[in-house]
């Protein structure tokens, strides 16, 4: 009998504060990381899901931390990366930050110049074991596989979910998304356009099959 996978993943956007009402995020809904979430745990593994703000239920079987920026989620996932056999990062963190936070509410000008840092690249730090899994997800806007083929490498992932934002509101919330699978070894799957429930089913199907049925080789 196969032994159930604890799976670490994040999810949805993170928020980061231009001042006490007023933030710097994204259109991320949270609903591919519940779509995962939901399909691990019909297979029988232990979900642990790290999410920003989120419009999407999370299912009720599943560990939910809760934070709100990028640094919070870091924290978060680094606390747990260590006991998973799977990491997912699913959630759209926001790639910039302000480089100061204003403690008062910023007023109504006719031009506001903002300085921005980025934040953490969160996958890329986590601290990993030989035998983990550690999948990530980009969303690109051109040259969808060649920039996630590149990110593979560079962030040494075994799986990435690429996904194509063609400025119509893909794949934003429930929408169907266009996407591709890449794999360490160097196979690029076009999975063309697919509902977040059926990719989550591709990429879970992926996830196990080298859990459980390949051999893995040193990083």
């Amino acid at each position: 009998m196969r032994r159930p996978l604890r799976i670490l993943m994040s999810a949805g956007p993170t928020r980061e504060p231009l001042d006490p009402v007023r933030f710097i995020s994204n259109y991320s809904s949270g609903y591919m990381g519940a779509q995962l979430a939901a399909e691990a745990l019909a297979r029988g593994h232990r979900v642990t899901v790290v999410c920003g703000p989120i419009g999407e239920p999370l299912p009720a079987a599943a560990r939910v931390v809760r934070v709100e920026q990028a640094e919070e989620m870091e924290r978060a996932l680094r606390q747990r990366a260590k006991r998973a056999d799977v990491v997912l990062m699913a959630a759209a963190v926001s790639d910039f930050r302000p480089t100061r936070r204003a403690t008062v509410k910023l007023q109504r000008r006719n031009r506001l110049r903002l300085e921005l840092k980025a934040t953490p690249d969160i996958i890329s730090r986590l601290p990993r074991h030989p035998r983990q899994i550690v999948v990530g997800f980009a969303l690109e806007t051109d040259r969808v596989a060649a920039r996630a083929k590149q990110k593979l490498q560079a962030k040494r992932l075994d799986l990435l979910l690429a996904q194509h934002a063609n400025g119509g509101g893909a794949p934003f919330g429930r929408r169907p998304v266009h996407a591709w699978l890449l794999s360490r070894d160097g196979t690029v799957t076009r999975l063309g356009s697919i509902s977040k429930s059926r990719a989550a089913s591709v990429l879970l199907d992926k996830i196990e099959a080298l859990c459980y049925g390949q051999r893995r080789t040193a990083r």
